[in-house]
């Protein structure tokens, strides 16, 4: 089941336990660095903007 963690700490001891390959490990930190660097130059949305976008674009 998928986890949600918060710093790279606890994502290294999950792989660690989990026995995650190098290059999913690898895969995982660049996603992070890729979202940290999205947060600093403001390419987010509220949460609650996108999903009411998203319903309204699927009818839900």
């Amino acid at each position: 089941m998928p986890q949600i963690l918060k710093n790279t700490s606890e994502i290294s001891d999950v792989c660690n336990e989990t026995n995650e390959s190098t290059f999913k490990k690898l895969e995982m930190y660049q996603n992070i660095a890729i979202s940290e660097y999205q947060i600093d130059i403001g390419e987010t949305k509220d949460a609650k903007l996108a999903i009411q976008e998203m319903r309204e674009k699927y009818g839900l």
